[in-house]
């Protein structure tokens, strides 16, 4: 039976996951500007989503990444929903994947961030303007879709660096048996 130190060192590794989930969150909800007026939006939240749904899917259960969706739109102001429902599909379809995607090399990880994201961007973009009754332009979303996939390689970095801290849980997926 672990010791109460054990049990605190156990939920601060596991915190330090949480806080920097919750840090990208934050920094999904921010537009950063350019020198040309333009406003660039990074999809954070697709990035750390897909990561987790690979590597520790227990750590964003369906009814976590429901919570964070209904947040997220009502901060945002979006109908309440929308985004729950494009990130539980894009959770489920990922962890579906999971043990297709835990071996392979990064390039196909990020081949695949870029197919998941753009899908789901694009389905965010259209439920919306279904909802709505009128499109917006697509280019903001292409613009949000490509930077997403620039920026992947930084946030899975901080994230594997992250994913070392958590304990190790054997699992039917992971090479330590």
């Amino acid at each position: 039976m672990p010791t109460s130190d054990e049990k605190l060192h156990l939920f601060i590794r596991i915190s330090i996951a949480y806080m920097l989930m919750f840090f990208l969150f934050t920094l999904n909800l921010i537009s950063f500007s350019t020198p040309l007026y333009v406003v660039i939006d990074i999809p954070f939240v697709y990035a750390v989503l897909y990561y987790w749904a690979i590597y520790r899917p227990s750590l964003l259960p369906p009814f976590v990444v429901f919570v964070f969706g209904l947040i997220f739109d009502l901060i945002i102001g979006l109908p309440v929903g929308l985004s729950a429902f494009v990130m539980l599909i894009v959770r489920q379809l990922v962890a579906d994947q999971r043990l297709f995607l835990t071996g392979q090399p990064f390039t196909v990880i990020w081949l695949g961030f870029a197919i998941v994201s753009g899908v789901a961007l694009s389905v965010h973009w259209a439920l919306y303007g279904l909802v709505q009754l009128q499109w917006t332009p697509f280019l903001p979303v292409a613009v949000k879709i490509i930077c997403g996939i620039f920026i992947f390689p930084a946030v899975v970095l901080i994230l594997h660096l992250t994913h070392k801290l958590l304990p190790i849980v054997v699992d039917q997926y992971s090479a330590v048996k």
